[in-house]
């Protein structure tokens, strides 16, 4: 009877994070279909309008593309932190104390937390990272490099953090 009530306790938290995962890709797809929607309203206005120099202009000004990855930072980070919500605790437990991350509450991750987000998440090429968050790769690996030499460990950091999260038995 009690290893029936740990396997159904695992269950619950393997169909807990399941449930977490799909909510957060829905809500993430369901909002780029919205702002897909709203840019093509835009694009058809302003084409309609026979505005197409100032529609250049704002598509090469970035506005398009910043809103939209600021967004997807916001989303990405609260699904991450739902699901590994002591990650930053755990990042510092790995870090030099006097290298730690101070993150405020509401604010997010910071970008070298969202690049090692993705290396828990088992996104370990520099490049796939950039390509994600929109960074260059030299700007990946910059991160990353002065995140390791922050760490208590700096040749076994990245596996150190692949760890976190793993604690509890599924």
């Amino acid at each position: 009877m009690k290893r029936i009530r740990d396997a159904q306790k695992k269950l619950a938290a393997t169909s807990k994070i399941q449930d977490s995962y799909i909510g957060n890709f829905l809500g993430l797809c369901s909002s780029y279909a919205d702002k897909l929607e709203s840019m093509s309203k835009l694009v058809s206005r302003k084409i309609s309008a026979g505005q197409t120099d100032e529609l250049l202009k704002l598509i090469k000004s970035g506005k398009f593309t910043d809103d939209q990855n600021d967004d997807f930072y916001k989303i990405f980070d609260n699904a991450f932190l739902d699901l590994y919500p002591d990650f930053v605790v755990e990042i510092n437990k790995l870090l030099r104390p006097e290298e730690q991350l101070v993150v405020k509450n509401g604010q997010g991750l910071t970008p070298e937390l969202r690049i090692y987000a993705f290396v828990r998440l088992g996104v370990e090429e520099s490049t796939r990272i950039s390509q994600i968050l929109h960074y260059s790769v030299s700007t990946i690996y910059a991160y990353r490099n002065r995140m390791r030499n922050r760490a208590i460990n700096r040749d076994d950091f990245d596996s150190d953090v692949m760890k976190i999260g793993r604690n509890f038995d599924l």
